[in-house]
């Protein structure tokens, strides 16, 4: 049994293959379509139409029909024929083409997607004007353009849901071996003596503090940027100094300028960015090479730049380098750089890359000299 939505404006109805309770309101896309029909209706009363879409929103394919006796009307053969679908053109968005000729009404079709059957069907007892097709093909690109906006839209939904879960995960599962670590390196402090062990046992602390920092960003929805100067050549140099034993192992080494550069930022966070887009140069560097981070400063803005010598980044990895889970590091899980891009546009910056002529990968991100104070890092 199809669910009825009676409109005052028209005789006919607007009919959804989904059951619908009385008082149950339609959700946002159904409403959308339906004006949309309405806007076409308004113009031409006597046109039959039935729109076929899929809808996230459901998870089912939708459809809208005005005009039952268009299509009650014809002949077995004929319905046939309108129900294979047959007739539908890939790739024809918004262009209207005659399905059905032959008989009275005449039927035309306008495709609303490029890749699966969803389309207007309209019914006309007799031939429609080039200006009557032009405001035909402009709904149906509007229809076309909304559900796709839609879907991106479940999309991200659905790709934030995983994040959220992947979150909970790492918040169970390495929150208790965090907190026995941390308290070992301190009763190993507390003994040992010797200046070097010392300082092993000092980096594996603020490596583990670091570790639980990131750990609350991820469990926190928004977090406010604790803005203040900090020198960016020092920022460098920490997370330089932590990733020093990887460094040491690929015979990898980074070139940066010692001289002060003072800039308004959240320390911790820059720090992340620093963190993953080292980390990330360092795996994709070959063995003995050099690895840049140089940075060019103007009055209101300072664009740093971290260069490797590695096989650079393909077609697929410049558009999806910073989408959610897209990695190409095996165990990666495709999250780094999508947080380091929401902590530069925290700071109102930019983050992009590129690859170089002479060979290897280009990570530019720029920041405002002066920062405002209120910034927030949005959740994930």
């Amino acid at each position: 049994m199809q669910a009825v939505h009676s409109f005052k404006r028209f005789s006919s109805a607007i009919v959804s293959d989904t059951i619908e309770p009385s008082g149950i309101s339609e959700s946002p896309l159904q409403v959308f379509c339906r004006l949309q029909i309405e806007q076409i209706l308004s113009q031409f009363p006597e046109l039959g139409i039935r729109l076929v879409f899929h809808s996230p929103e459901q998870s089912k394919r939708q459809c809208f029909l005005y005009g039952r006796e268009f299509f009650s009307g014809l002949d077995a053969e004929a319905q046939a024929f309108l129900a294979s679908e047959s007739w539908w053109i890939k790739n024809s968005i918004g262009r209207l083409i005659k399905v059905f000729t032959k008989s009275q009404p005449r039927f035309y079709a306008c495709p609303i997607s490029p890749t699966k059957p969803e389309y207007l069907l309209l019914g006309t007892p007799k031939l429609l004007t080039a200006k009557q097709k032009r405001l035909i093909e402009n709904c149906a690109n509007l229809l076309s353009y909304h559900l796709s906006a839609v879907r991106e839209l479940a999309t991200q939904r659905q790709a934030y849901q995983q994040i959220e879960q992947k979150n909970n995960q790492i918040e169970h599962q390495v929150k208790s071996p965090i907190a026995l670590i941390q308290i070992y390196t301190e009763m190993l402090l507390a003994t040992v003596a010797e200046k070097q062990s010392r300082s092993y046992l000092d980096s594996i602390q603020a490596a583990m503090q670091d570790i639980s920092r990131h750990l609350m960003q991820l469990t926190v929805k928004q977090k406010p940027l604790r803005i203040a100067q900090h020198d960016l050549s020092d920022l460098v140099g920490e997370s330089v100094k932590q990733l020093q034993p990887w460094l040491v192992e690929k015979q990898v080494s980074v070139t940066y300028s010692h001289s002060p550069m003072w800039v308004d930022v959240d320390a911790w966070q820059l720090k992340q960015v620093f963190d993953n887009l080292i980390s990330n140069a360092i795996h994709f560097s070959p063995k003995s090479s050099e690895i840049e981070c140089v940075w060019q400063v103007s009055d209101q803005e300072i664009l740093i730049e971290i260069c490797d010598r590695g096989t650079g980044l393909s077609e697929s990895d410049l558009e999806n380098l910073f989408a959610p889970f897209y990695s190409r590091r095996p165990g990666g899980t495709g999250l780094g750089l999508s947080i380091a891009q929401k902590i530069i546009h925290a700071h109102n910056g930019r983050l992009w890359a590129s690859n170089l002529p002479s060979g290897g990968a280009k990570f530019s991100f720029s920041l405002p000299r002066h920062s405002p104070k209120l910034s927030i890092v949005p959740s994930i």
